[in-house]
């Protein structure tokens, strides 16, 4: 979920249950929401890189950091403001897990319980980065920023209730959408949610002796079109599926392939090199998608070479 509504969630919530508390305390508890996701600036070391638990959603976005990383945070505004240690913690460890649940409900796996469970969980409601809901936030959050200092008492008054009715109508509308299209859905199939509201995506693998399709389709809700956006296959046994077998054990490295499941391969024969390019369904959006692309000679079966990013376009590379 993106800063803006981590932060205006938590806002909606000092709002109703903190009302009566001092404005550093509302404060504290703010910027615990958005703390989380401070981890970013730590990728400029090697270490942190290379490292699952450590990169972007890895062990910060746990309750175990909730509750370690409030305890010096709440020490250090309790010495500064003369609040209540035990309130502050309490009030960091909330507003922190806040920002961790919420982003429990998008794309990425995260590792909730860490150290107790290394595994990796998502309820994937909605897209990590929503530019529209982002901008809606954004807009929202400077308004009540802006009448906050302005006009206080609109702050405080019954706008507050149906701005928050939109925000939590929203949540649960993506979670019924989500509960409702999933169990309708067979084994093989996973539901993605869209950007635009009533559009979603389903992701397809389909195993057999024979072969391996892969399907995303667009879907419209309350609408019986589908939209077939792409279909690769790979025949089981074939050189395809070696290289498509060896560019898989490679993604392993890369972060992404940890927190996304959905992978569309695409295969590149020419006279000399095999490209292997391994899309990730969860990152869809406007015909591009999250790309690891996999060099090998086709002579020597070796690696040549290998890159991810963003921003590839899915279809420019099948017809």
């Amino acid at each position: 979920m993106d800063i803006f509504s981590h932060f205006l969630f938590a806002m909606l919530l000092c709002v109703y249950f903190m009302r009566s508390s001092s404005e550093e305390l509302v404060i504290f508890a703010g910027l615990m929401a958005v703390l989380a996701d401070f981890d970013v600036f730590l990728h400029s070391f090697k270490v942190v890189r290379k490292s699952k638990l450590l990169t972007h959603k890895g062990i910060s976005h746990s309750y175990f950091a909730a509750l370690i990383v409030s305890a010096p945070a709440a020490g250090i505004f309790s010495l500064i403001t003369g609040e209540s240690f035990l309130l502050s913690w309490m009030i960091g460890f909330i507003f922190y897990s806040l920002h961790v649940t919420l982003d429990a409900s998008a794309a990425s796996k995260i590792p909730l319980f860490y150290p107790i469970s290394k595994k990796r969980f998502r309820f994937f409601i909605d897209r990590a980065i929503n530019p529209i809901l982002a901008m809606i936030s954004g807009i929202v959050l400077l308004f009540y920023l802006i009448i906050y200092f302005v006009s206080p008492e609109i702050f405080y008054s019954d706008l507050i209730y149906y701005v928050s009715l939109f925000y939590f109508g929203y949540l649960a509308y993506k979670i019924l959408t989500k509960i409702w299209v999933q169990l309708r859905l067979p084994k093989n199939q996973k539901y993605i949610p869209g950007i635009l509201p009533f559009v979603y995506y389903i992701y397809e693998n389909h195993n057999s002796d024979a072969r391996l399709i892969f399907t995303l389709s667009k879907k419209y809700q309350f609408l019986p079109k589908t939209m077939k956006l792409i279909e690769t296959e790979i025949i089981t046994g074939s050189k395809e599926m070696e290289y498509f077998n060896k560019a898989k054990t490679l993604s392993k490295n890369y972060m992404f392939f940890s927190k996304w499941e959905a992978v569309i391969p695409i295969i590149l024969d020419n006279n000399r090199f095999v490209v292997v390019l391994l899309f990730l369904a969860e990152s869809y959006a406007n015909g591009r998608a999250y790309t690891l692309e996999v060099v090998f000679d086709k002579n020597s079966k070796e690696l040549v070479h290998i890159s991810d990013g963003f921003g590839r376009g899915l279809t420019d590379y099948h017809s």
